[in-house]
């Protein structure tokens, strides 16, 4: 691969080529909008945002991010080089089933690859405990259970998702740095599994953002083990229904998103959806501030724990 070939490649017509293997996107001013599972992005000719997230980038960072591309096979799917000799029906046909997200199924384009690990996760519980007043106690548990640790390249906090079996099925990242925003769901992550925690009790808290989930607990934290508790990483129904459908004690769904327009028309979607599909119990708690850490923050002084980074070495959470 060429600096050359990178570049032609890099400047491919996104709107022509999603709409070439079958994917529907809707005209917003100057730019257009695709969905991503529940995920907004925003396509102008070759480049592309993603408003959840807040990344973009050019055509072949496109491939990589949504689809598992390597960066050369990127390219090379960009120019043409494995698909020229394909007619375009048939090249739809074939995108959609490698990389269909609609039953979640996963391609080996897409196969889910966990960050590695750092050796411990003293900068992940700085920034949860000391920046965001999260229960030292609360990011330990977590964190022994194998759903969260920090990864060893960029220091993220990586908030994973297992199936029934403990294989990791979801994977979401946030960035530690004071100021960041950097958030992304890994390619190959099935959203019907982002980051949640199995009870055995009756109820299922469902929150928007895994920080959320893990202040919430914070604030409420007698007998939390007992509920269960779901991050939509969005505002996707998926892995509510996911948990109803393997978990038929569930008899009470609890919305704690966030307390803005934006929550509130996703709760009351959510719950118009659950009551209309399935035989359960529906109810909304809304933080006070706008979500659930401002709400933690605004109740107490930040914790300063550290200590307790040194006492979870990732040799034996590894993925």
């Amino acid at each position: 691969m060429t600096a050359k070939d990178r570049y032609q490649a890099g400047r491919t017509d996104l709107v022509y080529w999603l709409r070439s293997h079958g994917e529907t996107l809707k005209k917003s001013g100057s730019e257009w909008e695709w969905k991503y599972h529940d995920e907004r992005v925003t396509i102008r000719g070759h480049l592309w945002f993603n408003q959840y997230t807040q990344e973009g980038g050019d055509a072949v960072k496109f491939l990589q991010y949504f689809y598992g591309y390597s960066e050369e096979d990127a390219v090379a799917h960009h120019l043409g080089e494995k698909y020229a000799s394909q007619p375009r029906a048939q090249k739809a046909n074939h995108f959609r089933k490698e990389v269909s997200a609609a039953n979640g199924s996963v391609s080996k384009m897409q196969r889910l690859l966990c960050p590695a690990a750092n050796r411990d996760m003293r900068r992940v519980f700085a920034y949860l405990c000391q920046t965001r007043g999260i229960d030292p106690k609360v990011v330990s548990a977590f964190a022994h259970a194998r759903l969260l640790y920090e990864s060893a390249d960029k220091h993220n906090a990586v908030f994973v998702g297992r199936d029934s079996q403990g294989k990791p099925r979801h994977v979401h990242m946030r960035g530690t740095l004071t100021g960041s925003g950097f958030r992304q769901t890994l390619a190959g992550s099935n959203k019907s599994y982002s980051f949640h925690h199995t009870g055995i009790g009756k109820r299922l808290l469902v929150f928007e953002a895994p920080i959320d989930l893990l202040s919430y607990i914070s604030l409420h934290p007698e007998g939390w083990q007992e509920n269960s508790y779901v991050a939509l990483c969005g505002v996707g129904i998926s892995p509510i229904e996911r948990f109803l459908d393997e978990m038929p004690q569930l008899e009470e769904v609890t919305l704690c998103l966030d307390n803005d327009k934006a929550g509130h028309d996703a709760a009351r979607r959510i719950a118009k959806q659950l009551l209309d599909e399935w035989e359960v119990k529906v109810s909304a708690h809304f933080p006070d501030y706008k979500d659930w850490n401002e709400d933690l923050q605004a109740g107490k002084g930040l914790v300063q724990e550290d200590e307790m980074a040194d006492d979870i070495q990732m040799g034996g959470l590894a993925m």
